[in-house]
């Protein structure tokens, strides 16, 4: 995994705790950053807060930005205009 994911998954774990503080106003898409591992990307990524909260139950799947994915160690499990889910394939042993 690269290194750029752990700290992506905590910035936008600390974006949810704002976002969440919105909430009683309006439901609202959760907006974060792209879980890619591309060291260079900051690509910001409008998710429905539901699939957001399924893809971070999952610690190997992350959201990135279409075109992001890497077919050759991971899988597109869903997505919708804008972002993609993707599962990371365990390591060969």
């Amino acid at each position: 995994m690269s290194s750029k994911r752990p700290l992506f998954r905590e910035v936008n774990e600390r974006i949810r705790e704002v976002n969440a503080s919105f909430e009683s106003v309006a439901p609202i898409n959760e907006i974060l950053l792209c879980e890619c591992s591309r060291s260079e990307c900051s690509a910001r990524l409008e998710v429905p807060a539901d699939v957001y909260e399924a893809v971070r139950s999952e610690g190997h799947r992350f959201v990135v930005a279409p075109g992001h994915e890497e077919p050759a160690a991971e899988d597109v499990v869903a997505g919708a205009p804008g972002y993609l889910v993707v599962a990371q394939r365990p390591e060969p042993a």
